[in-house]
């Protein structure tokens, strides 16, 4: 993969000018830390040799001007034999031969680079297979640019350019929450093993301040002091781990190992601390990797979602006898790092199960104020209290398909690799 840094005439500004420009505005205090997710699995067109590196093998200024419609450019880059991860100006992007996985935040246009996603596929022999978008309630909507400005506005913009869509709001409306869209389109495909895949992830608000130090710019100290002195070197012992502390302050990393990623990003300030972390390691068990998390960031309220296609969930550790029992967590210990639960969700698609839990502290009048801005960030058909385990804890908005997985072909066929 071509490496070099190539000037593009509608390269966006840089990190440093995006900061300094920030510095100067009454808004520097209001950065948008949850990001917007999409992730898109391909298959191939046709059988050949040129399909084996897929998206491996597209140059970087190919996505530099892909990332240059998202109003983001790539900092730098890792890789390994399975995949290549890119640290961005604002959050990161992972490539495998037929999946990409992109996470950007602030006032960033995901959505607008969906064409460019489509043409670089095909330029590689790929066709779409499966496709993700998700994204935590905003806290600061009105500073979003189209077609960010709601989630109604971006399930229109997803099913201009994918079929079959369906998309869900997850959570209380009139509290933090989680937006979640698929889609996939119809192929022949005469492979039938379906690879593991699972996906984990925590949204957490309301930071510890003193944990949130290491996380501000230092000339003295380099980023990989910071993910030392914070513990997220030790999330994952012996994984390669690329990161970055912005100036004056924000935090991003990408770490692979073997033939996964896991990826964080943190805004630090009081006003609108947020910090994500994501991971598609797969594990048997993921509750001391939650409370690794919980105790390097302390947030007062935190989104834990876990979502993996059935052949993975029916792998993972459960503990018997109780009911916070789930596949791959034991909630009683998250509880009892002094959490209670505000929401237990468990959806069911036709291939995929996705958990859902919000967790909030039992006394956050001792805990930094969190962030549970919710403004006018949803165009929904209701807003007040939903019972979570209701199925009105969860509304279709602006879809195709009015049931999960209704007329849509098995998922993820192919080899057992991840984006292979």
């Amino acid at each position: 993969m071509d490496k070099k840094l190539k000037p593009l005439a509608n390269t966006p500004p840089s990190t440093a000018e995006i900061l300094r420009e920030n510095n100067n505005s009454s808004n520097m205090h209001n950065f948008e830390g949850p990001e917007k997710v999409f992730e898109v699995w391909f298959v191939p067109e046709k059988r050949s040799e040129a399909t084996k590196m897929g998206l491996r093998a597209v140059k970087r200024s190919k996505w530099e001007y892909m990332l240059s419609l998202v109003k983001c450019q790539i900092i730098s880059v890792v890789g390994n034999e399975s995949l290549d991860a890119y640290l961005l100006s604002e959050s990161s992007m992972f490539v495998y031969p037929r999946q990409l996985v992109l996470k950007t935040c602030g006032t960033t246009t995901l959505l607008n680079a969906v064409p460019e996603v489509l043409k670089i596929a095909k330029s590689v022999g790929l066709a779409v297979e499966d496709v993700f978008y998700n994204r935590q309630n905003f806290f600061f909507p009105d500073k979003q640019l189209h077609p960010h400005r709601s989630f109604s506005d971006e399930v229109k913009a997803l099913d201009t350019y994918f079929k079959y869509g369906a998309a869900y709001i997850v959570g209380k409306l009139n509290g933090n929450h989680w937006n979640f869209y698929n889609a996939e389109k119809k192929h022949s495909v005469p492979e039938v093993n379906i690879e593991e895949d699972v996906t984990f992830e925590m949204l957490m608000t309301g930071l510890d301040a003193k944990s949130m130090r290491p996380f501000y710019y230092d000339p003295k100290l380099s980023s990989k002091q910071a993910s030392k002195a914070s513990g997220i070197d030790g999330f994952f012992p012996g994984a390669e781990i690329d990161d970055h502390v912005f100036e004056p302050y924000g935090y991003s990393m990408n770490g692979l190992v073997k033939d996964g990623y896991f990826t964080i990003h943190v805004t630090p300030q009081n006003s609108c601390s947020f910090a994500s972390f994501e991971t598609n390691i797969i594990l048997q068990d993921y509750t001391e990797l939650a409370i690794r998390v919980l105790q390097c960031f302390k947030p007062s309220q935190f989104i834990l979602t876990l979502m993996g296609n059935r052949t993975s969930m029916q792998k993972l550790n459960r503990v018997s006898g109780t009911r916070y029992s789930k596949p791959g967590l034991d909630v009683r210990k998250l509880l009892n790092q002094d959490f209670h639960i505000e929401d237990d969700i468990l959806l069911k698609f036709e291939h995929y199960d996705l958990i859902f839990l919000q967790l909030m502290k039992n006394h956050p009048e001792n805990h930094p104020k969190r962030n549970n801005i919710f403004g006018a960030d949803e165009t929904s058909p209701q807003r007040g209290n939903i019972d979570p385990n209701s199925e009105a804890s969860t509304q279709l908005l602006g879809s195709k398909s009015t049931v999960p997985g209704d007329n849509r072909d098995d998922r993820k066929e192919g080899s057992k690799k991840k984006g292979q």
